[in-house]
């Protein structure tokens, strides 16, 4: 097969993690790149030595066979529509939209792509890279852990908490996630959506959640607390607490936030049942899978496995490409993340009181 012509749409800090990952799978021709700033795309093409710099989504999607779509949220979904509409592959950052209105829209859209141009999509939700995640979603669909009961998690940064090796909130890549008028859904779309996905993967479906969203005060580079910028907002939450009412019965509770002094970027979560237990510390490696089975349940003995690594996500697109096979995570689960999110928007706005989920389609 010749090789996958890619573009990436969007040249900011993330994108820079889609070209080096592309770059390491064969078969991958890393071919346009776009940006409404057009130096930092130029910039960008020139660290990456892609040679072609398009004027327009367009000429991207003219010359390139898939595309990354790596930008500010607010503009996930209409991009994704158009490259779908073209019927090409498409791999779309996480959440898939702000509203769960046009996550569907973009889903259904998705489903026709594939069915009339085979064209493959999928949604950037890249700590299923894990191979202990992968095991973990395999036990549980065994039914080796029993009935679940009991899930929890958490995704804790720290990085409102004061200038980390990422930068100052203060920094232009950072700050539009702080502003609801830039599109963010603040915590809960950037690190709660992939909590939620990890957790209801693992776990299975989410039928109620009641939650409660928080937005503290910034402070700035001065010692300052400050609830704006340049007379704009910084009024998306930073903070998140959920829990959960499984479809099987189980219940949950998780959270996360940005201001979790002492972690850079945690992810936990613990999965109990009547006949065993699994948790997984993405601190201690995507590799690592604690178990609590069998005769070590009369103990409370873990034990300790280390999974064989799995291929990531932008391994997992160009394969899917090349075998014309759709992997997961794809759009319709990007959806149904949404769907989460909207309940958990939907509670915070009746102060706390449980929601149902909606459906994504």
């Amino acid at each position: 097969m010749a090789n996958i012509k890619v573009g990436i749409i969007g040249t900011g800090g993330m994108a820079n993690t889609h070209a080096r990952r592309y770059r390491e799978i064969r078969g991958v021709d890393l071919r346009s790149c776009y940006d409404i700033d057009t130096k930092r795309a130029a910039d960008f093409a020139l660290q990456h030595k892609i040679d072609h710099v398009a004027s327009s989504l367009e000429e991207v999607i003219e010359v390139c066979d898939a595309t990354s779509v790596v930008t500010p949220d607010a503009h996930h979904a209409p991009l994704s529509l158009r490259i779908l509409e073209a019927g090409k592959h498409l791999l779309c950052e996480k959440p898939l939209a702000t509203t769960l209105k046009d996550a569907r829209r973009v889903a259904r859209r998705a489903i026709q792509a594939a069915q009339q141009h085979g064209a493959i999509h999928m949604i950037n939700l890249s700590y299923r890279d894990s191979s202990a995640v992968q095991e973990a979603i395999k036990i549980v669909a065994r039914g080796e852990l029993g009935e679940i009961r009991h899930v929890h998690g958490h995704y804790l940064q720290s990085w409102l908490a004061g200038t980390t090796s990422w930068g100052h909130w203060q920094d232009p890549n950072w700050l539009w996630r702080l502003q609801t008028a830039q599109g963010s859904m603040g915590v809960l779309g950037d690190l709660g959506c992939h909590l939620l996905d990890l957790l209801t993967a693992v776990a299975g479906d989410v039928a109620t959640v009641e939650s409660r969203l928080t937005t503290f005060p910034k402070i700035d580079r001065k010692g300052t607390q400050r609830t704006t910028l340049d007379a704009t907002r910084l009024d998306a939450n930073d903070t998140a607490t959920i829990q959960l009412k499984f479809a099987n019965g189980a219940v949950g509770v998780c959270h996360t936030t940005r201001w979790a002094t002492g972690h850079m970027n945690s992810i936990f979560l613990g999965v109990h049942g009547t006949d065993g237990a699994l948790r997984i510390d993405l601190d201690q490696g995507k590799d690592k899978l604690q178990l609590c089975r069998g005769r070590n349940k009369a103990v409370g003995r873990w034990s300790t496995r280390t999974i064989r690594t799995t291929p990531s996500i932008y391994q997992r697109f160009i394969r899917s490409i090349q075998m014309r096979r759709q992997d997961q995570p794809d759009v319709p689960r990007g959806a149904q993340i949404q769907s989460l999110l909207d309940a958990c928007q939907r509670s915070s706005q009746q102060n706390g009181k449980p929601t149902r989920v909606r459906k994504w389609v």
